[in-house]
């Protein structure tokens, strides 16, 4: 149970593809199981490293990891758009089942250290 004065658990990792290749863009997104409000998030980095920055409501709160619980762990911002011919043309980078809450088939528990992620590459 997440409560007030519980201290919030370093949490980082790695995203890489299925190959070992790093994803380089994004963010690792940690949805807390039993709420709609409560998230804490990472920028993917050109090496697929992550660190957790907690979020309320929106809302950086400026510490680092996140409170004890179970979460939801999804991939957002994973892809591009461009237009052409006045249409929009989105490339995905990763299959969308990973980044979507109620689809990813990644769960953690907090605390418990550095989570690595292998995400499928989005196929047609």
């Amino acid at each position: 149970m997440t409560g007030c004065g519980v201290p919030n658990s370093p949490v980082s990792g790695k995203v890489t593809f299925e190959d070992g290749t790093p994803l380089t863009t994004g963010e690792v997104i940690f949805a807390l199981s039993d709420s709609n409000e409560y998230f804490t998030k990472g920028k993917i980095g050109v090496d697929g490293n992550y660190t957790l920055v907690e979020q309320v409501i929106g809302k950086e709160s400026g510490k680092s990891g996140c409170k004890p619980g179970e979460y939801r762990v999804f991939i957002g911002s994973t892809s591009t758009a461009e237009i052409v011919n006045n249409k929009t043309i989105t490339t995905h980078t990763i299959n969308q089942d990973y980044t979507r809450k109620d689809k990813t088939p990644f769960t953690v528990k907090v605390p418990g250290g550095s989570h690595d992620f292998k995400v499928p590459p989005y196929k047609k």
